[in-house]
């Protein structure tokens, strides 16, 4: 069967960055660029149509995402680009969408930062077996949320937008460890971090279990470019850290060098302390004005979940070697990445003291993991203390 095709503009708010053609199953091609809106095309695809293909895929809800085929077919869909397309690639982190070519629509006609939308997608994947098709309350879905962990979006009785999270497994500690995490930042005095707070869902066993959610940082005159975005603007050599390449294309789209410095030496630091192994580059990003492109700064800092052993095992946890944690970041040893800490003296040890009682809320068999994770934290701190205080703790004599 001939696959059928549409023509769509992708638009920047108004702004027709290019007409092209998609698939019912979201696969792009025939992508003709307006030269007169060039600085509005997504910086993600500006190099080539390659990278502008991934940006599009990078879009739709990831097919791993926990409970993601069990929502496409309760909906209707095919895949998740067939989604993607039916929801108009719609987002509540930029203003991009796509305009059938055939239709007069308008931003103000589908903003999710003004209309009213249900999530329904996120609604079937984060509360199992407990809700109904509820599509036909709105004609725009929010699609484009990244990550595989349940998620979905909801509006509160102000108007304000909200993302929901869940948790892997049957634990809540991806939820709590947010929560431990907006604490720490806290009392560190540092106001640029995403405020996490607890929530009631239901489990597919109709239990009531415990997520997480938080207050979307974007809206009609802000909008976020993650940092594996903006790394695809440059080329980087095989093998090369992120780092640096990250900090000239921020420099270059106007980031103050002081700026770039001290969010992320604050946001290595406290990573550190969290054991938070999962700050990969769609977990950095930076917020723009959408219709000046200004450059405004970092995100607050967000998804610090996966942190404090999370996912390790109670007998993995008693033996932790906090020397040779693994994580997804800059470099692989999560101890090196101190060594780009530029001003040591942002974190102060004397506010790092943490109630550890938050994990209580934690399911009753995982509780006794609370000492081991104080335990940790603790030695944490020591070392961090000892990297304030001018000690190089990657050196190899920290090891022994």
């Amino acid at each position: 069967m001939k696959r059928q095709e549409k023509e769509y503009y992708l638009m920047h708010k108004d702004i027709p960055v290019c007409l092209m053609e998609i698939s019912d199953e979201g696969i792009v091609s025939n992508v003709r660029k307006n030269a007169d809106a060039f600085e509005h095309f997504p910086p993600g695809g500006q190099m080539n149509d390659m990278k502008f293909h991934e940006w599009w895929n990078d879009r739709a809800i990831p097919k791993t995402r926990h409970g993601a085929k069990t929502a496409l077919e309760r909906l209707g869909y095919s895949s998740t680009g067939n989604a993607l397309v039916n929801n108009l690639a719609l987002s509540l982190s930029d203003c991009y969408w796509i305009k059938p070519r055939s239709e007069n629509l308008a931003w103000k006609d589908v903003s999710l930062f003004t209309n009213h939308f249900v999530d329904t997608f996120g609604e079937i994947t984060i509360n199992l077996g407990h809700t109904v098709d509820i599509r036909n309350e709105t004609r725009f879905n929010c699609a484009t949320t990244q990550g595989e962990l349940q998620k979905k979006w909801c509006i509160d009785d102000t108007g304000k937008r909200f993302l929901v999270k869940g948790n892997y497994g049957g634990s809540y500690q991806q939820s709590l460890n947010e929560l431990f995490a907006s604490n720490l930042h806290s009392q560190q005095g540092f106001d640029n971090y995403t405020v996490y707070y607890l929530t009631k869902l239901k489990t597919e066993v109709d239990e009531d279990a415990l997520g997480c959610f938080s207050y979307c940082f974007c809206n009609e005159s802000v909008e976020s470019i993650s940092a594996w975005e903006l790394l695809q603007t440059v080329k980087i050599r095989q093998n090369e850290s992120l780092y640096y390449p990250l900090k000239d294309v921020c420099l270059g789209f106007g980031m103050p060098e002081e700026a770039f410095d001290s969010f992320m030496d604050y946001q290595i630091m406290t990573d550190f302390l969290l054991s938070n192994t999962d700050r990969h580059m769609n977990n950095i990003s930076v917020l723009r004005d959408p219709d000046s492109l200004r450059l405004l700064g970092f995100a607050p800092i967000y998804d610090s979940g996966n942190s404090m052993f999370f996912n390790a095992s109670f007998e993995t946890l008693k033996h932790a070697d906090i020397k040779s944690i693994k994580t997804h970041s800059f470099v692989e040893r999560e101890v090196r990445l101190l060594r780009y800490v530029a001003n040591r003296n942002l974190v102060d040890p004397d506010k790092s003291e943490m109630d550890f009682s938050i994990y209580e809320k934690d399911i009753p068999e995982r509780r006794g993991r609370i000492p081991y994770l104080k335990k940790i934290y603790d030695k944490k701190l020591r070392l961090l203390t000892e990297f304030i205080g001018g000690q190089d703790i990657w050196k190899e004599k920290y090891h022994k």
